[in-house]
């Protein structure tokens, strides 16, 4: 023990749970001036009260002593076991799990976004790659881009300018041509497209009705952080809405 300042360790690790000297005192049955003089070096402890205070602590100080050069390893590990214990610090150590989780789940939405945008962007340029004429109906006038059945069993996706919306077989609009982009049914949910409209997400069924508003920022899969739950995301704030579109946790 003579390599280790034992005063000054017990003083770091002692603050590093959130323990006072009364508590330490207290728990090893040892008195509090003796702590007090431990920590200010005024004594030397004996094995026994090292094994004592060791214990309690849930740290070695032997092995710290003898094994000098591989603190800062030691330290590591044993801070992630620490902030899972809950017994002390908690308020303070749940903070963190928090935010933790928070950060995760942003970019874990932020990475599946982009996944999005890019599967809409691949079907949207494969959709432009299709025989493009012209077709006329009493009400407009677009290119056919798809293929019917392609995307839903008895639709065709169709443009016009940069617009995208879905014709039956009898060349009849069935969902209006004003989204900027449009996933495949069952991508997402089993029954529903994710269509895009000014930078905001949300789903359309196979009758081609909003099921979902188009408000939210991003939109996570089914399943993918929570069982029958999908994580959305509106400005800054996240929720969850389940597979009837209903929000389940506000979005706040």
């Amino acid at each position: 023990m003579d390599k280790l300042n034992f005063g000054k360790e017990l003083i770091r690790i002692r603050k590093t749970k959130g323990l006072t000297q009364a508590e330490v005192a207290e728990k090893c049955n040892i008195t509090i001036r003796t702590i007090q003089r431990i920590e200010s070096g005024a004594v030397k402890p004996r094995s026994s009260t090292i094994k004592i205070i060791s214990e309690f602590l849930e740290i070695d100080f032997f092995e710290i002593s003898n094994q000098n050069s591989n603190l800062k390893n030691h330290t590591i590990l044993w801070y992630l076991k620490d902030i899972f214990n809950l017994k002390t610090n908690t308020m303070k150590k749940i903070s963190i799990l928090t935010i933790s989780t928070l950060i995760i789940l942003f970019l874990s939405v932020t990475a599946f976004n982009k996944k999005t945008e890019h599967t809409l962007e691949i079907n949207n340029q494969k959709a432009n790659l299709e025989t493009e004429h012209k077709r006329k109906t009493p009400q407009n006038e677009y290119d056919v881009i798809g293929m019917f059945g392609e995307i839903h069993k008895n639709w065709a996706l169709v443009k016009t300018g940069n617009l995208f919306g879905f014709i039956n077989m009898k060349g009849e609009i069935i969902v209006p041509i004003e989204y900027t982009a449009i996933g495949m049914f069952g991508e997402i949910h089993k029954e529903w497209a994710i269509v895009k409209k000014d930078n905001q997400f949300g789903f359309i069924d196979m009758k081609g009705e909003i099921i979902v508003p188009i408000e939210y920022t991003a939109i996570g899969m089914f399943g993918e952080v929570r069982k029958e739950l999908a994580l959305v995301k509106k400005g800054n704030q996240f929720g969850y809405i389940n597979r009837k579109g209903k929000i389940m946790v506000p979005i706040k």
